[in-house]
């Protein structure tokens, strides 16, 4: 791939699917436990010890009695008595302090501050009337007494005394569909109530008990759990006694609005103490996910999604699907169990729609399960080389050659250069057409690239075989004395080529190779038979060429006498050609052309004659005597 991993994200914020968590704060007795916790209930039933709760990041086993209060936005605000239970107080210890801190997820609260204070009070509980403002009712030990001191505040930060409820035990508000609130507490046959209707400055006894129990309960919680409101207590286990190694948490439900409860569950934790619930709602939210992505064959394809979880505290699981098929870790796979999916060197294979299911396990109503996706991979093939041009081209000097290239892939795109690496303008196809022009420079390479690499093709180099030409010709007449030897030769400007020579208009030897341009035909021992009109042929693979045709001649040795004795006019002869040879008195003459044959003959006569040549094509003939030949030209 490029070959990176490249990721494309969508970013989103929309919840998925949403599904009710029951969560329970406590106090743990358990040896090095001591502090609050929060414990989750199970679609079964069951409980989850859980996790410790952190206050600025901060496990603190002072801080004790819970008390959670359900914010309008969803986040859980945490009230908590902080003394010393795992610290030695100091000499003069101040009023008992009460606490406050925010979470998002039940489990990490941040913001801690100090929002009342006053002697010998713990296990706050706190309710935000309709009007906005916030009643905080908290145990008030005197002695064996124990009294509930009632504090207000208008914005739940700060609290201020308002009064004293004698005679009541651990406390639980609770605001009623009429605006009043409720005081639950600990009391003969179970948890009984009082309630005010002025915002907590006057309580009433209510007659009977909300929660009627034969063994001990106390420190009672209301929260509301789907359709009804559930009330935890903390009661004795087998140890008994009011140490925490004694306590355990159960529960009771009320479907009449909170005037009675029935015990539900006898043993919800163990060791465990001021039970505190409240219900979230565990919420999946889907962050950013990878968008659909075109890679290259090779490439390592990495697809990821962020999900978040309320409360953060939940784990996920995942399980990676391609094709509606579940993906197994192994081989080039890798996080087909996280929320990051792997493939490395993929493979056109790969190619597919890829999802992911979410899970969130073990919710207390249910599970949550959603699937994300899809997120196509298309994968490229790499550009690959189909065909290039040969090294080298031989052609002629009037044809054109056709270079070819070809590649596999997406989105190919061609392009031609010259050997100096100059792109040809306009040559973007697959196809070079390369004619002869003035420059010596024939080289050319092609550029093939796609979505998936650059391939160069080889250089193809096209050499122009040069237009055959004579440089050096042969003469048209060359005369040759008997017994002598020369060479008739014809330069071209070929080094590749054959040539052929030709006698009378016959082949006189076998066609040959022309070396370093040169054709050449030996005489030897001239005599008549040799006579004649010779000429070559020169050829190569574009071309053929003829040579200018060579008469070659007997030349006479006579003396000067016989040269003189001769008289042949008019030379050119147009209609008649006159002779004359002294002492020649009745010597046989004939008229022959180049190849030696006869077109008329005549007798001297004293040694004179006239001979009528009109008939004779204009030319260039011999006159022959005996055995002398003698040039005569023609020319009408």
């Amino acid at each position: 791939m490029r070959f990176l991993t490249i990721l494309f994200f969508i970013f989103c914020q929309f919840p998925i699917l949403s599904q009710t968590v029951n969560l329970m704060y406590y106090v743990s007795a358990r040896p090095g436990e001591h502090g609050m916790w929060v414990s989750r209930q199970k679609a079964d039933g069951s409980w989850i010890r859980g996790e410790k709760v952190k206050i600025d990041s901060v496990f603190d086993g002072n801080g004790v009695d819970p008390d959670i209060f359900k914010q309008a936005d969803g986040s859980l605000r945490l009230y908590y008595f902080q003394g010393y239970f795992v610290t030695q107080p100091p000499q003069n210890p101040e009023p008992n302090p009460i606490y406050t801190a925010v979470s998002t997820d039940g489990v990490n609260f941040i913001g801690k501050r100090k929002v009342f204070e006053y002697n010998n009070v713990f296990d706050p509980s706190v309710v935000r009337l309709p009007n906005g403002s916030y009643v905080m009712g908290l145990t008030n030990m005197v002695g064996n007494v124990v009294n509930t001191v009632i504090a207000t505040s208008p914005d739940g930060l700060s609290f201020t005394y308002k009064t004293t409820v004698e005679n009541t035990g651990i406390p639980e508000l609770m605001v009623l569909n009429d605006g009043s609130i409720r005081l639950y507490y600990n009391g003969p046959g179970g948890i009984v109530s009082s309630v005010s209707n002025d915002g907590g400055t006057t309580w009433q006894k209510e007659q009977g008990t909300r929660l009627s129990y034969q063994q001990f309960v106390g420190d009672p919680s209301v929260s509301k759990v789907g359709n009804v409101l559930r009330m935890y207590v903390k009661g004795f286990n087998a140890n008994g006694g009011q140490k925490l190694v004694g306590h355990k948490t159960q529960y009771a439900e009320s479907s009449d609005g909170g005037n009675t409860f029935q015990m539900q569950q006898q043993l919800v934790l163990d060791s465990a103490s001021v039970p505190e619930g409240v219900e979230m709602q565990a919420k999946l939210t889907l962050n950013r996910m990878s968008t659909n992505d075109t890679a290259c064959i090779g490439e390592d394809a990495r697809f990821e999604v962020s999900v978040g979880i309320e409360p953060s505290s939940l784990g996920l699981r995942y399980e990676w699907q391609k094709n509606g098929i579940k993906i197994s870790n192994g081989g080039r796979i890798t996080g087909a169990t996280s929320s990051t999916l792997n493939i490395t060197k993929t493979e056109l294979s790969d190619s597919g729609s890829y999802s992911v299911n979410i899970f969130v396990d073990d919710l207390s109503t249910g599970s949550l399960q959603q699937n994300v996706g899809p997120i196509r991979l298309i994968l490229n093939p790499a550009t690959t080389l189909l065909k290039e041009p040969d090294s080298l081209y031989v052609i002629c000097h009037d044809e054109e050659v056709t270079l070819s290239c070809d590649a596999m892939g997406s989105n190919v795109t061609y392009q031609w250069y010259d050997i100096d690496a100059k792109p040809l303008p306009g040559q973007n196809k697959k196809e070079l057409i390369v004619r002869k022009t003035t420059s010596d420079k024939h080289s050319y390479y092609c550029m093939m690239k796609g979505d998936c690499g650059l391939i160069t093709s080889r250089i193809a180099r096209v050499k122009f075989i040069p237009k055959l030409v004579i440089e050096k010709d042969l003469s048209q007449i060359y005369e040759l004395e008997v017994g002598n030897d020369t060479t008739l030769s014809v330069l071209t400007n070929c080094t590749e080529c054959t040539s052929q020579w030709y006698k009378n208009g016959k082949a006189s030897k076998p066609e040959e190779q022309v070396v370093n341009g040169k054709t050449s035909i030996a005489i030897k021992d001239m005599d008549s038979t040799k006579t004649g009109t010779y000429r070559v042929i020169v050829r190569n693979g574009c071309d053929t060429i003829e040579s200018q045709a060579c008469t070659l001649v007997l030349k006479q040795v006579s003396t000067v006498d016989e040269v003189h004795s001769l008289m042949m006019v008019p030379q050119p002869a147009e209609s008649y050609l006159y002779m004359q040879i002294e002492a020649a008195h009745n010597q046989e003459c004939r008229l022959v052309n180049l190849h030696g044959i006869e077109l008329c003959s005549w007798k001297l006569i004293d040694g004179k004659a006239q001979i009528d040549i009109s008939h004779i094509p204009s030319g260039i003939y011999y006159v022959q005597t005996l055995n002398t030949f003698y040039p005569c030209i023609i020319l009408h």
